[in-house]
């Protein structure tokens, strides 16, 4: 879905419509449309932009894009758009039912074009082995059994459409791209067993604090973590098994999700050891750990592992390794 398009979107009422621009694998938004999506005034909405982008909440350069329309007579405009995003922060200022409403039809129609995109590929898929088609099962059936409007669901679309930053993942596939991370990095720091412990302690304090945990979480359920902490700085003479960040990385949150060694808690434990790792090793990182994986991006990377299968580990390996980009 890399070539511009136009949805329309019809309001609650049944009256109201709005044309909607698809691109990019995701929706765009005029200021002026916002404006009218949400039923208020162009400046009102300026604001909240404003105030998202100073804020930090969310980046600018990332969420906003020129985009050429023509108007009626024909004429062409270049315009700033704002995506998903954007729209839903501002959304959420503004009119919350209208945002989620807005969410809702959106994250359904990206879904719909991504399933119609592999149908039109189908053809280089089969040509191409069937690693590819293991990750459009993979993905599917991750977003039908995490429901597709809810939070989880709706992060493992995002994770879609986001993969190497516009679901280049087919196109990586077609030119022969989706490898494995080739690098070698010496001077990468170890993880150890005591501190990754005292990590999800922490962790496990804050979660309890707001209801989010029970005793159980955290808790060791055999030498499984011990295991895939010393799994990842494994080599033979000279060579490392893992060479690099992101291999290394990618395979401690594969380990710790698909081998539970806790006894509750391994997709966020995962997640927090993954995080922890990288930003123990930043200085091998081309951009800093937040700029890389975000939230929504983690969690959905979480599900996709968990819902794999055990022949589809060098596909989720590989997967996550090309969201992190190394010196």
């Amino acid at each position: 879905m890399n070539d511009q398009q136009i949805q329309i979107f019809t309001g609650e009422d049944g009256q109201s419509h709005l044309e909607v621009t698809l691109e990019q694998e995701t929706v765009w938004l005029s200021q002026a449309q916002m404006a009218e999506l949400f039923n208020t005034k162009r400046p009102a909405i300026t604001k909240h932009l404003s105030n998202i982008y100073k804020s930090g909440e969310l980046s600018e350069d990332s969420t906003c894009s020129i985009l050429e329309h023509v108007a009626e007579h024909g004429q062409r405009y270049r315009t700033k758009h704002y995506n998903l995003d954007a729209i839903i922060s501002v959304g959420y200022r503004v009119s919350s039912k209208r945002a989620t409403h807005f969410r809702k039809w959106a994250t359904q129609v990206l879904k719909e074009h991504l399933v119609q995109g592999y149908t039109l590929n189908q053809r280089r898929l089969t040509e191409r082995g069937i690693e590819f088609e293991q990750a459009v099962s993979l993905l599917s059936r991750t977003l039908t059994n995490q429901g597709l409007v809810s939070t989880e669901g709706e992060a493992v679309a995002r994770v879609i459409s986001d993969y190497a930053r516009s679901w280049s993942l087919l196109q990586g596939y077609d030119e022969q791209q989706l490898a494995e991370v080739g690098i070698k990095q010496p001077g990468m720091q170890p993880l150890g067993l005591e501190e990754a412990l005292q990590a999800i302690g922490e962790l496990k304090q804050t979660l309890i604090g707001k209801g989010e945990a029970t005793e159980l979480f955290g808790q060791l359920r055999g030498d499984g973590l011990t295991s895939a902490l010393a799994t990842i700085e494994q080599g033979f003479g000279n060579e490392l098994f893992y060479p690099n960040v992101a291999t290394r990385a990618a395979h401690l949150l594969y380990f710790v999700i698909k081998n539970h060694p806790l006894a509750d808690g391994n997709k966020r434990c995962g997640s927090f050891l993954f995080l922890w790792y990288l930003r123990r090793n930043a200085a091998l990182l081309a951009k800093p750990v937040e700029q890389l994986i975000n939230d929504n991006t983690l969690v959905a990377l979480a599900l996709l592992v968990a819902e794999s299968l055990p022949d589809q580990k060098t596909l989720m390996i590989r997967l996550i390794e090309h969201f992190i980009l190394l010196r």
